[in-house]
């Protein structure tokens, strides 16, 4: 009989696994699959509107002030809206080619939990996601996601709900 593979996990999980936080690890190829990605999730019971992505902003007060975005893959962000909800002049999209510099994370794969834990920055969520229980955020890795009670993931990461589309 063949050995099952385990599957070693990330960081992330790991802080999970520290805070008792319960979370079911799922695969979810957004960059490679794009649309055909949320069919799947929706065939397997999951709205696609609880998949978040998370975005890494600079506020206009100096370039090293970041803050981190999560809402649902199919929205966009209102960069005017989201600098008037937070008091700030302008807030812009880091660059993706220091993006690792700033997370730890190559694009694709930030995530707000280790962004929370190791570098401090602001984390908020789109006020739209407040009635769904669960939300699927990533992993730490490209297409790997986990999916976790939304209200314990907020609590953890010290988010706040904003306001980010009319």
């Amino acid at each position: 009989m063949a050995k099952k593979k385990k599957i070693k996990k990330t960081n992330d999980e790991r802080i999970l696994d520290q805070h008792n936080i319960q979370y079911d690890e799922t695969f979810f190829d957004w960059i490679g699959k794009g649309q055909q990605a949320l069919l799947e999730a929706q065939a397997a019971g999951i709205d696609s509107k609880s998949i978040l992505k998370t975005i890494v902003l600079r506020t206009s007060k100096k370039e090293k002030d970041h803050l981190v975005v999560c809402l649902p893959l199919e929205y966009e962000l209102d960069l005017k809206l989201i600098a008037h909800e937070l008091n700030e002049k302008q807030v812009h999209l880091a660059d993706n080619k220091t993006l690792i510099k700033i997370t730890g994370y190559v694009h694709g794969a930030n995530t707000p939990i280790g962004i929370s834990v190791r570098k401090g920055f602001p984390i908020y969520f789109d006020e739209r996601i407040k009635n769904f229980e669960e939300i699927s955020v990533s992993a730490g890795q490209v297409g790997r996601s986990v999916r976790v009670n939304q209200k314990e993931l907020v609590k953890l990461v010290k988010g706040r709900y904003l306001k980010v589309q009319e």
